[in-house]
């Protein structure tokens, strides 16, 4: 029995090198690969969507499954169509205005500089105001310009990714592995609701930015809808962004608090009280697990591994409950110690 033991400890420190080195090798795959992987999983994600809202069409309403898929398809398009065509009029909106906001900067400065010289501080407000005159917003414009064809090219493998899954679905076999329809059926029911509580909230942002009239609305609007997917961080990042154009719009007078004020009032209402409660239990995944896998996803995959780790994260933990061996991984992902 004795001589069992060390064979045992041997046994178990061998398997906990493997699964580093493991973890290790799959890490990097994940990273060398990103460029096909991120579409790819993207694509999955938005064919569990529109797969719950062809299902609803077909319950609800009865329609056929060809006119529930066609509806689905026609929505998703139109929502897209939407955005762009916002987006876009408001940062031409923007742009126009840049001379006016560009003054009204000269002009904080000019009074922020007054106001620290009998204190003894002294800015070089010359040279603030010559920056400001020179800055390179057209360098600006064509780093974006690059930034844009790369997001086109990932659009384009998404599109081409959703062709296949909607031709192939209708040939497949029904998914009868009862991991795999537990993930798609989390995945699902996580997405459908984030995705109508992003939507809510980007309405409400934007009725709120309209109503004050801030330049680039739409712009924020859009970016609280989608920043409203990264758990905890997203919906703070959402508030703080607009903060530089209402500072160029109204300086730090009472709108500028007001309208930060209803932002901040709408993303914790919505994100903190009304989403657990349609959500329930959610995805099983403890607070600490859910902020960890943030950052791993993040440093992986960048902005799109953000917006995707908890459902990734989420679909490990189910895939670990179901084998003996990793079970005991998947209960502390979910935040429940072994005694």
């Amino acid at each position: 029995m004795l001589a069992d033991k060390p064979i045992h400890y041997y046994l178990k420190t061998s398997a906990i090198c493997l699964t580093i080195i493991a973890a290790g090798v799959v890490t990097a795959f994940l990273v060398y690969t990103k460029a096909l992987l991120i579409p790819l999983v993207i694509s999955i994600f938005l064919y569990t969507i529109l797969a719950q809202m062809t299902l609803y069409l077909k319950h609800r309403f009865s329609f056929p499954s060809w006119l529930a898929l066609t509806v689905s398809i026609l929505l998703g398009v139109l929502f897209f169509t939407a955005v762009i065509l916002f987006t876009t009029s408001s940062v031409g909106d923007f742009l126009k205005g840049g001379e006016v906001y560009r003054q009204n900067l000269i002009a904080t400065i000019t009074d922020l500089s007054a106001r620290l010289e009998p204190h003894g501080i002294k800015l070089d407000q010359t040279f603030l105001e010559n920056y400001l005159r020179e800055l390179p917003v057209f360098d600006w414009l064509r780093n974006m310009g690059g930034k844009l064809f790369s997001v086109v090219s990932n659009i384009t493998l998404i599109i081409l990714f959703m062709t296949f899954f909607l031709f192939g679905s209708k040939r497949a076999k029904p998914i009868t592995n009862p991991a795999i329809k537990e993930m798609l059926s989390n995945v699902s029911v996580y997405l459908s609701v984030k995705l109508i509580a992003s939507l809510i909230t980007g309405l409400i942002a934007a009725a709120i930015l309209l109503g004050f009239q801030v330049k680039l609305a739409a712009l924020f609007a859009l970016f609280v809808f989608l920043l409203n997917f990264i758990p905890s961080v997203g919906s703070m990042i959402a508030v703080l962004l607009p903060i530089p154009v209402l500072f160029l719009q109204y300086g730090f007078g009472t709108k500028f608090f007001v309208v930060l004020g209803l932002l901040a009032a709408t993303e914790f209402i919505i994100g903190n009280l009304l989403e657990p409660r349609f959500l329930g239990e959610g995805m099983d995944l403890h607070p600490v697990t859910i902020v960890a896998s943030l950052i791993f996803w993040t440093l992986v995959w960048g902005v799109p591994g953000a917006f995707l780790s908890v459902p990734i994260t989420a679909s490990v933990k189910i895939v670990l409950s179901k084998i003996k061996h990793t079970r005991i991984v998947a209960e502390f992902l979910a935040g429940r110690l072994p005694y």
